[in-house]
């Protein structure tokens, strides 16, 4: 409550003495209880500060007493009548009004925008109850810097099983999944989950049921649950779908419930849910493979701190009885609100810097403009001032002015942003994973916001117009009859360009260094061919293609006809297609390689069919990739790729050399070949360990494989094609998304561009901006100097001497601001750094075009009035 002491200031002391303790307490009580029921915080302060202004004042004016002819209704109609007057005023003058509300209205429009997006996933509640005992649970690895590993199914239960400090524990993942028998084959996305997540998110079924704690058990019936979306999409909004049977993957499934409207998941891709089975498995689960994320809630009373020393007597334990596969990691808690919004918090409290600065460079713009009007209003109040106005009346005259600019300017603002959070949404890429989206609109709280900001921005611009004025000697405004220049001093002026060209300069830095970023990443080479290739994914369901040549047979006539279709040059397939977010990470053991004790030795696996390397333009380094001889019989071999042989071959040629899987059974594998490094997780992401296997070979499993067709044209004119043969193979396989390498290579940097477009335009808009209000003060600045230009040249000063005059002063102020704005921008981007990539925040050639581009369009915004300046005739300007 420390602002609110600051804001009891207005008060006397001796109130503050008596009360203050008490208004301070009362105050926090209605904090605390508008935060209980969710209500608007900012209404109680606009409130608070609305008494302070009202009763506050009033009663330091009557020595601590209230006075006793103070009415409300009186300052309340003073109010109005100024408000009045001060809308006859922008009338008078559609011009000036014009500029200062469009210039308002850009900056409140682009701060309620991106505040709407803060308010939508920063700061709302997540859509859960008792959201701060959520949490997610990770696999840790020290070693490798690793603290949020996805899990192997075998520690889901153990954690789950072992732990003291959770409620319940679920395991999560998705998959593809084809629905046929209902209508047109479809391929939907499904989350896989363990029957307790949904009461771990406290999520109840509209229609229906959610799972069961059978449905965990290998071999009983499962049930599905049913987004609302695809409700509504595929069911018609039917009632009776409950109980309706249904064949995922040639598997039967009956419709156990569907979700409410109002669910709202980090993945929203998902279309329904179906419960993960691992309970009563035949054989054992895998503590090798991992794939699972894992949600938990934590107990009544027990904190973070807790369940992570809970957590990490769990790892121990494991690591002691499972040494082969636990060795050196164990288990991480993080808050499921923090894994949400930690990734984001950065980027967007970036850009709401960035919207504030444009807010504060167009309230230096409105100031200037309402100082230039105050310059010719000299008279004006100084006759009120001659007929009894105090300074205290007419300061209140003008920030009523100023206030109800201000209002028009929000009312315009909400306009503007209203078309900024459509942008908003357009910008925001698919896939990331964020919770809040839905509520990205013009709220209450949003709506709260940006009358709070009209008021705060009515008060900034206003106040040095206003006490310019209230100031002013009345005596000396009607002697010169209002036109000299004493209403305005000249180093206020000087003061302002300089403020707008440093929160220019702050800004562009920002921009700027986001844009070399993001060069910086596109700059990366991927590995891989990125342009000119279409893909198809195909998954064959298990309970119509139950033997391994089966899905084998398929895999290779899919191949087959992808490669003749037309304007194709060749085809093949993986199990985990680079930057698709696919992926799979098993602990590995390799002949003659004895790991230290905090060095783990693990690889990424993918399975891939003959022609692979060529079909992605993947560079085969040494020896050979796999033939169509590598198949069922043949000896079992595997391709690593440049960081897995430099990280257990660092003296040697991995070729010859044999490497297996850890687990019992596990068959060695001989590489036969290394190729050049893959960006699989992100161009700027560092490159792990990978490790090849071929399709046709036993030891490589998959039922879902990623299809890769180079074409010789228009990658996207292969759609057509490529679903015929889908189709001409097994009709009942959908073909839901074709895909070409250059939109997936968009998508993996779609976040960062994103980010960059919007701190960029806000640049801009800033530079514009900038730009505009130097050109103003520049030009009033001439218009009041004009009779010392008359001066100068009737004493033999040459034009081109005044225009260097205002030239080179216009330059001082922008060095200054330069200064000023340079050094302010790296300081805050060291903030922010974690948001850069491959930059410093002090990157020279950043801050040389920072400062070049604005200094040219300083030089360039005062050059006009310059110019003006040097072509004044000396016997009019004497004689005005």
């Amino acid at each position: 409550m420390r602002l609110y002491r600051l804001l009891l200031l207005a008060f006397p002391a001796a109130v503050r003495r008596e009360f203050g303790d008490d208004m301070t307490a009362l105050f926090a009580m209605q904090v605390t209880d508008a935060r209980r029921r969710q209500r608007s915080v900012v209404r109680l302060w606009m409130l608070a500060i609305a008494d302070a202004i009202a009763n506050g004042l009033a009663e330091r004016r009557s020595g601590g007493r209230a006075p006793r002819d103070w009415n409300g209704r009186r300052l309340i109609a003073a109010f109005l009548t100024d408000a009045r007057y001060a809308l006859r005023m922008l009338v008078r003058q559609p011009g000036v009004t014009f500029v200062a509300v469009a210039t308002l209205a850009l900056g409140i429009g682009a701060n309620t925008a991106i505040f709407s997006a803060v308010n939508a996933i920063l700061l709302r509640p997540l859509p859960y109850d008792d959201p701060d005992r959520l949490m997610t649970v990770w696999e840790k690895r020290p070693a490798e810097g690793v603290l949020d590993n996805v899990v192997a199914p075998a520690d889901v239960l153990d954690w789950a099983r072992l732990n003291t400090t959770f409620e319940a524990m679920a395991a999560m993942t998705s998959t593809p999944v084809d629905l046929t028998g209902s209508g047109e084959p479809e391929r939907l996305n499904a989350g896989v989950v363990s029957p307790p997540f949904f009461d771990i998110l406290r999520v109840r079924a509209a229609l229906g049921r959610t799972f069961t704690r059978d449905e965990a058990i290998v071999g009983k019936p499962r049930g599905v649950l049913l987004t609302h979306r695809l409700w509504v999409s595929r069911f018609g909004s039917d009632p009776s779908v409950v109980g309706r049977a249904l064949t995922l993957n040639g598997g039967p499934f009956e419709v156990a419930g569907v979700l409410p409207a109002s669910f709202e998941f980090s993945d929203e891709s998902i279309d329904l849910w179906a419960p993960l089975q691992l309970e009563g498995s035949a054989q054992p689960l895998s503590r090798a493979s991992h794939q699972f994320f894992v949600y938990a809630r934590t107990k009544p009373g027990v904190t973070l701190q807790q369940a992570r020393l809970d957590m990490e007597r769990v790892g121990t334990l494991l690591q002691q009885q499972y040494p082969d596969t636990n060795r050196t990691h164990g288990a991480w808690v993080i808050p499921l609100e923090e894994r949400l919004r930690g990734p984001v918090r950065s980027s967007l409290l970036l850009l709401l810097g960035a919207v504030a600065f444009v807010l504060l460079i167009a309230c230096v713009n409105v100031a200037n403009i309402l100082l230039a009007r105050a310059a010719g209003r000299r008279r004006e109040m100084a006759v009120r001032a001659a007929v009894g106005a105090g300074r205290a009346r007419l300061a209140g005259q003008m920030l009523t002015e100023s206030l109800v600019l201000a209002a028009v300017g929000g009312a315009c603002g909400l306009i503007v942003a209203n078309w900024s959070i459509q942008a908003l949404k357009t910008l925001v890429p698919d896939g990331i994973p964020l919770v809040g989206l839905a509520h990205l609109r013009l709220e209450p709280r949003v709506l709260a916001f940006t009358a709070a900001v009209s008021l705060v921005t009515g008060i900034l611009f206003g106040v040095l117009p206003a006490w310019q004025l209230a100031r002013q000697d009345p005596n000396g405004a009607l002697k010169d009859g209002g036109r000299g220049p004493g209403g305005v001093r000249r180093r206020l002026r000087v003061a302002l360009v300089v403020s707008e060209i440093a929160l220019a300069s702050l800004l562009l830095v920002a921009a700027g260094l986001t844009l070399r970023s993001f060069l910086k990443v596109l700059s990366q080479p991927a590995g891989f061919r990125t342009s000119g290739t279409a893909t198809v994914t195909i998954a064959l369901p298990g309970a119509r293609y139950r033997s391994r040549e089966a899905y084998f047979t398929t895999f290779e006539t899919l191949r087959e006809r992808f490669g003749a279709a037309p304007g194709a040059r060749g085809a093949s397939a993986t199990s985990h297609l680079p930057l698709s977010g696919r992926d799979g990470r098993r602990g590995i053991n390799i002949e003659g390689f004895v790991p230290s004790s905090d060095a783990p030795t693990r690889a990424h696996p993918r399975v891939i069919m003959p022609g692979y390397f060529d079909a992605m333009g993947i560079t085969l380094v040494a020896g050979r990739a796999f033939t169509a001889a590598d198949r069922e019989g043949s000896a079992p071999v595997a391709i690593v790729n440049e960081t897995m042989a430099r990280r257990y071959w660092p003296d040697s040629s991995p070729i010859g050399r044999r490497v297996r899987f850890n687990g019992d059974g596990a068959v060695w594998m001989e590489v036969v070949g290394v190729i050049g490094d893959v960006k699989h997780w992100g161009l700027e992401a560092p490159v792990n360990p990978e490790l090849y296997q071929p399709l046709g070979q036993p030891l490589a499993s998959a039922s879902l494989m990623t299809f890769v067709v180079p074409a010789s044209g228009d990658p996207a004119s292969l759609a057509s094609a490529l679903r015929e043969a889908v189709h001409a193979v097994d009709p009942n396989l959908p073909v839901s998304t074709i895909r070409t390498m250059d939109e997936i290579a968009a998508v993996s940097v779609a976040t960062r561009r994103a980010g960059m477009q919007l701190v960029g335009a806000f640049g801009l808009l800033a530079l514009v901006l900038a730009a505009a209000g130097i050109h103003g003060v520049m030009s009033h600045l001439v218009a009041l100097r004009t009779g010392e230009i008359g001066v100068r040249m009737t004493l033999g000063a040459a034009p081109h001497s005044v225009l260097s005059l205002f030239l080179r002063e216009g330059a001082v102020q922008a060095m200054i601001g330069l200064a000023l704005g340079l050094t302010g921008g790296v300081l805050l981007m060291r903030t922010f750094r974690s948001i850069l990539y491959g930059v410093e925040p002090a990157d020279p050639l950043t801050l040389v075009a920072v400062g070049t581009v604005l200094l040219a369009t300083a030089l360039a915004a005062c050059a006009l009035p310059a110019r003006r300046a040097m072509r004044v005739d000396p016997v009019t300007a004497l004689r005005s």
